[in-house]
């Protein structure tokens, strides 16, 4: 009987250990596959859908180092309201000749600011800057109980001008040619009058055909109000082709519209001006108290600025927004606490980009938000939020309605992150995003990518309860080796110097996650 049992026991560890090692096989396979899938994407270059060069996104391209501007006025808390003196110091400064881009800085010394007006810069060059973002640090607050409806904004960086102009004939694309995500050669029939140096948008111009494709006509949606323009400048011309800085984040197809090529003005925007380095906090009556400062900072016409070093607490709806074709702006180690609003619908946008490119919000922390890291209805790229932690969030991250393109949620946790067909919540906000990327992300809650026909989206290395949708998936449940594709890219595109330039140690050495943990916005 002993025998029998021993011979049974040797049977069954042998059976087990086939088993394990099997196992283990098909997680090797698993993984090696995976690989494979993500080289191919990475390298993809067979006329397939490509992954846009997020690199691009970011301060003066990230060419150039954000500077230390030289302070010209500087300031201590007064009596009374402080909101003229600064807007006063701010009008001053405006007034000084531009050197090398810059006019100057106004020091706000550590202290309590209160202000029940506005504060806006509204010319180039011009930076607002405090002595830190802690309690013991420059603190500036917003006295104003004006009702939700005026949705007060207590800073601004705003230019002048107009939306982009379109300048003389435009140049269709050539008919019998498809521009795909990634390219950067745009055929047309001629180049006549376009030389390397031109500000110029390439237009997609989708039809009823496209619509019906992607299944939007009974959510509203028309093709007139998707037609789309990208900002770019010529690099290179050829007899028949446009060669462009940036590569193309939406494809164009004829069987869809196609397209065309414009040169263009953008008249008016600000450059280089940023607030930096304080506390801005808002009055409030109560937890859902709406009649009060709704966001700390927007951007609005705005090009090659910064936010930095900024936490914001007890606004209504969020601490940086970005608005109106604003570009290659920098919001970097901000933070977002226990806003004041109800948590419900059109409240509580963390960092939010509606309008512009080129924009790169990094190592930001949110708690109490509802849509945490997130883009407005029809944003073209590329677009970037990176090592982004949101906690105690009420709704999901990720593009929020109506055709954004080319986003890249680069290391950024929070409860859900998704890119969805809405279909027709709040009147037809349909598919939220084309061509967008999380990368290395986790989501505590659920996770979902879907993409719509004629786009796709994918999740790479991303960590999630639930996994849910159609899109791209590879490697889910396990981070992929390479931390960050926007560090990756931006070296490849710019070498280690560039990497250093932008990023932190904590980025460089992946522990940044736990360091946005610990600092809380503090």
């Amino acid at each position: 009987m002993r025998k029998n049992i021993s011979f049974f026991l040797i049977i069954f560890c042998l059976a087990i250990v086939g088993m394990t090692a099997n196992s283990c096989k098909r997680e090797r396979f698993s993984s090696e596959l995976e690989q494979k899938k993500l080289e191919r994407l990475l390298s993809l270059d067979d006329g397939q859908l490509q992954i846009p060069d997020f690199s691009f996104a970011g301060f003066e391209r990230n060419e150039k180092a954000v500077p230390q501007v030289d302070v010209k006025v500087t300031l201590k808390p007064g009596s009374g309201d402080d909101g003229v003196r600064i807007q006063q110091a701010i009008d001053k400064v405006s007034a000084m000749p531009l050197v090398n881009g810059y006019r100057g800085a106004i020091l706000l010394k550590a202290g309590t600011y209160q202000t029940a007006g506005q504060i806006v810069i509204a010319a180039s060059g011009v930076i607002l800057r405090g002595e830190g973002q802690s309690d013991s640090g420059t603190v500036v607050i917003s006295t104003s109980k004006e009702p939700r409806a005026r949705a007060f904004t207590f800073m601004k960086i705003i230019g002048g001008g107009q939306d982009i102009q379109e300048i003389g004939s435009p140049l269709e694309v050539a008919a019998d040619s498809a521009v795909r995500v990634g390219a950067t050669k745009i055929p047309v029939a001629t180049t006549a009058g376009y030389n390397v140096g031109d500000t110029i948008v390439l237009v997609k111009t989708p039809n009823d055909a496209w619509i019906n494709t992607i299944k939007m006509a009974e959510y509203g949606w028309t093709a007139a109000g998707y037609k789309m323009q990208h900002l770019r400048i010529v690099k290179r011309v050829d007899p028949t082709a446009i060669w462009i800085d940036i590569p193309v984040v939406d494809g164009i197809q004829k069987p869809w519209g196609g397209g065309y090529i414009a040169k263009a003005s953008v008249p008016g925007r600000v450059f280089h001006s940023a607030i930096e380095n304080m506390r801005l906090r808002s009055y409030y009556a109560s937890d859902e108290d709406e009649n009060h400062a709704w966001t700390a900072i927007q951007l609005s016409r705005a090009t090659n600025c910064w936010v930095k070093n900024v936490t914001s607490q007890y606004f209504a709806f969020g601490c940086v927004g970005i608005y109106n074709q604003s570009d290659f702006n920098l919001v970097q180690d901000c933070a977002v606490l226990d806003p004041k609003s109800q948590p419900v619908g059109s409240r509580r946008y963390s960092f939010y980009i509606a309008g512009g490119m080129g924009n790169l919000i990094q190592r930001c922390y949110t708690r109490g938000g509802r849509h945490d890291f997130v883009t407005g209805a029809r944003v073209t790229g590329p677009n970037v939020f990176l090592d982004g932690l949101a906690t105690a969030t009420f709704a999901e991250t990720g593009p929020h309605h109506r055709w954004a393109t080319g986003i890249l949620f680069d290391n950024i946790s929070g409860g859900q992150l998704r890119v969805t067909n809405r279909r027709e919540t709040g009147t037809g906000q349909g598919w939220t995003g084309a061509q967008v990327m999380f990368w290395n992300c986790t989501a505590s809650v659920d996770f979902g990518v879907f993409s719509p026909p004629t786009a796709n989206n994918w999740g790479i290395g991303c960590i999630g309860s639930q996994q849910n949708g159609g899109g791209t998936y590879i490697s889910p449940g396990h981070p992929v080796a390479t931390r960050s594709i926007f560090i990756s890219q931006l070296e490849s595109r710019l070498g280690s110097a560039a990497v250093i330039r932008v990023t932190n140690d904590a980025q460089r050495d992946g522990t940044i996650a736990g360091k946005l943990a610990n600092w809380e916005g503090n």
